[in-house]
């Protein structure tokens, strides 16, 4: 019975100096210096265009990429946002629209 609770004993006591050494007693964090957040901002230029009879809201994201990759649905809300009159219509031709074209841009860290 004493060999099971020494054995007890030496795991218990090798598990918090593990904890101890790995997780440390006193938090790390609070000597650490906080990391500035950099966020990189995603800002487009509106380039207008003339549309022809057939075009498509995908054909002008074709025509006119974007230098950075940016989703389908992020690029498709700022056209959207750019030309609300064309959330419910179809594109006709001769209509004038702004295309959104997202440009690189720099980190702004704060």
């Amino acid at each position: 019975m004493r060999i099971i609770g020494l054995a007890i004993l030496i795991l218990i006591l090798s598990y918090i100096v593990k904890e101890d050494l790995l997780e440390g007693t006193i938090s790390m964090a609070s000597f650490s210096e906080a990391e500035p957040v950099c966020v990189k901002e995603k800002a487009y230029e509106v380039f207008p265009v003339q549309t022809v009879e057939g075009d498509t809201v995908l054909s002008l994201f074709g025509v006119y990429p974007s230098e950075v990759w940016v989703s389908y649905p992020d690029r498709l809300e700022a056209f959207y946002s750019e030309n609300p009159h064309l959330r419910k219509q179809a594109l006709q031709g001769g209509e004038n629209v702004k295309v959104p074209i997202y440009k690189d841009t720099q980190l702004s860290c704060s």
